[in-house]
């Protein structure tokens, strides 16, 4: 504690020598490569003319009135200083004051405005119509002496572009990148994007507080990893990583990273933690179930490739299927309106999305990597005995042993309600009964065996199968749930009735 108090309580006192340090000019859209040791204060600065300083001159450039244009400045670090071993708590990050005027032309604590536009690893700062010329004071906050080394980092300015663009999505529930699933030497990440200029980067041990810096995460990329990158129109997706030679247990940062003339964009900083179970296998690419994109219970000696085991989940699934087909086939889609909002298609496609999820079930990490706290969010998972699947062609098949089920969100089956007809006597479970057969949707951050993660779209808390996050119950309901299983839905009517499992 009295370490932290030492860091916070000298965190901007700067070193008299620093006053007097050199004000370096930066170019417009060039990256700028430097060291700052603790306590010292830095300063540049940009002139709003040297945007221009590449054009032609002009026989009018004496009365021409300069346009105003956008500015942008960027800062990441790329490395820090490594704390005392006694040391708790966050690693404290570099600072940067701005002038726009010359009689203050060094900036800093007391002496110009805060950047405040700041995320792990980076500080951003934007100003539009901008016309004046800006000075720059970069501060390094006052260490200890049992502290070692500096900070490493990158800045620039640009008229035209931020030089360290931070990739994003208008929708807030597409992210940039997303982790589908790992087993114990795999992960498969998928993104929105189509560019064919993109690579996925894999890092680990990324500093927290560098987590979203480009070059921070150059420096801790792992080797010796291989990518297969796929186009497919799964999810929102239309391009897939499928990652190899990974190693069991371990956890990684991915980041989407994007070069176009020379600026390379980088992603939110996605968590992927390799399984240590061995019989859980990644599977992607199916015909029918083509939403199925995560680990299946597998035997772990089995030797089989994924697309055989893919191939074979795929086909029993389709199989189950065919009794649907019948049934639906009796209602006559194109003439006779059940519902103002639904129809046949998507009463097939939200059945389809259901047999998927229950037939070729999510094979997750065991209940002893659950969040200790009960009033945490936390996933809904059963704990499967040896030769105990609800679907016994998973034993009689794949021989898995003893495993643990990510379950099917209970959204798979209140779509199947709400799309079909209504003669087709759909239900699904209430009560107590509903959380023995289904999970729920939660969102939170945890920590995970020293982890931090955050549940959703790419750690969910129960299987969706490729539904839209957006579409799906947010549940506080925070249960571990019983080894107990019963069948989870019926299709029956007058005419005919029969158990899908």
């Amino acid at each position: 504690m009295l370490l932290r108090l030492l860091v916070t309580l000298g965190c901007y006192a700067l070193a008299t020598a620093a006053q007097s340090s050199v004000t370096v000019q930066l170019n417009n859209s060039q990256i700028l490569s430097t060291a700052i040791a603790s306590g010292d204060l830095q300063h540049y600065y940009f002139s709003s003319s040297s945007s221009s300083s590449a054009a032609a001159p002009s026989l009018l450039s004496h009365i021409t009135e300069r346009a105003p244009s956008s500015l942008y400045l960027s800062l990441t670090a790329c490395s820090q200083p490594t704390a005392p071993s006694n040391y708790q708590g966050e690693v404290p990050s570099l600072d940067i004051y701005l002038s726009f005027s010359s009689d203050n032309a060094l900036p800093g604590p007391g002496n110009g405005a805060i950047v405040n536009d700041s995320i792990p690893g980076r500080i951003d700062w934007r100003k539009d119509d901008f016309q004046s010329d800006v000075w720059i004071g970069v501060v390094a906050p006052t260490l200890t002496d049992n502290w070692t080394g500096n900070w490493t980092y990158e800045i620039a300015v640009s008229t035209d572009q931020s030089m360290h663009p931070l990739l994003d999505t208008a929708d807030n529930n597409i992210p940039y990148l997303m982790l589908d699933d790992t087993d114990s030497t795999h992960a498969l990440f998928l993104t929105p994007s189509q560019q064919s200029n993109a690579s996925l980067l894999l890092a680990s041990k990324v500093p927290d507080e560098l987590s979203f810096s480009l070059c921070a995460a150059m420096q801790y990329r792992i080797p010796n990893y291989a990518v297969n990158t796929t186009q497919t129109s799964r999810s929102f997706g239309h391009q897939q990583f499928y990652v190899s030679n990974l190693t069991e247990g371990n956890t990684y940062t991915a980041y989407y990273v994007q070069t176009v003339n020379g600026v390379s964009s980088v992603s939110k900083p996605v968590i992927a933690q390799t399984k240590q179970e061995d019989n859980c296998r990644l599977i992607y690419g199916l015909d029918f179930c083509d939403a199925v994109a995560y680990s299946v219970p597998v035997a772990s000696a089995n030797a089989a490739s994924m697309d055989s085991i893919a191939s074979a989940y795929d086909a029993q699934a389709k199989d189950l299927f065919q009794p649907f087909q019948t049934a639906i086939s009796q209602f006559n889609c194109d003439t006779t309106q059940y519902s103002l909002v639904r129809n046949c298609t998507d009463c097939y496609n939200a059945y389809k999305a259901w047999l998927c999820g229950v037939t070729i079930p999510r094979c997750t990490s065991s209940i002893e990597n659950q969040p200790v706290e009960s009033t945490s969010p936390s996933r809904c998972v059963r704990q499967i005995a040896e030769n105990a699947s609800r679907n016994p062609w998973i034993d009689d098949t794949m021989t898995p042993g003893e495993w643990t089920e990510l379950l099917p969100c209970i959204d798979l089956c209140y779509h199947v309600v709400q799309s079909c007809p209504p003669f087709m006597q759909f239900n699904c479970p209430t009560g107590d009964l509903a959380p023995l057969q289904y999970g729920y949707w939660q969102k939170g951050a945890v920590d995970v065996n020293g982890t931090v993660l955050q549940y959703g779209i790419d750690h969910p808390t129960c299987n969706r199968v490729g539904v839209n996050a957006s579409l799906l119950t947010i549940s506080s309901s925070y249960r571990l749930l019983p080894s107990t299983f019963s069948i989870i839905i019926a299709l029956a009517s007058s005419s005919f009735a029969f158990s899908v499992l």
